[in-house]
């Protein structure tokens, strides 16, 4: 998984890290994080997501994650352990 920050972007650490970047995500196999932006309603909606996706693929490989806050980016070591532990990820915005 590759995420970029549109501000700066991120380049691949290696050739192997690009090509990994480089497969598509296999929505139905592949691990999966679920990030809120801790609005009011977000956590409902993500948690709905999840259970919906779970009527076509195994849920046991997707992981619900939040953000301390919706006024901040969400913190480094969260999106590290994003970036080497899943393929996709889901992010919503609700209020």
């Amino acid at each position: 998984m590759k995420i970029i920050n549109p501000a700066f972007g991120l380049q691949p650490a290696s050739v192997a890290a690009a090509k990994a970047a480089a497969r598509p995500t296999d929505w139905l196999h592949d691990p999966i994080a679920i990030i809120s932006n801790s609005k009011a309603n977000a956590q409902a909606l993500l948690e709905g997501v999840r259970r919906l996706m779970g009527e076509f693929r195994p849920v046991d490989n997707i992981d619900y994650f939040y953000k301390n806050s919706a006024a901040k980016p969400a913190p480094p070591d969260l999106i590290e352990h994003v970036t080497k532990n899943y393929k996709g990820a889901i992010l919503a915005l609700a209020d």
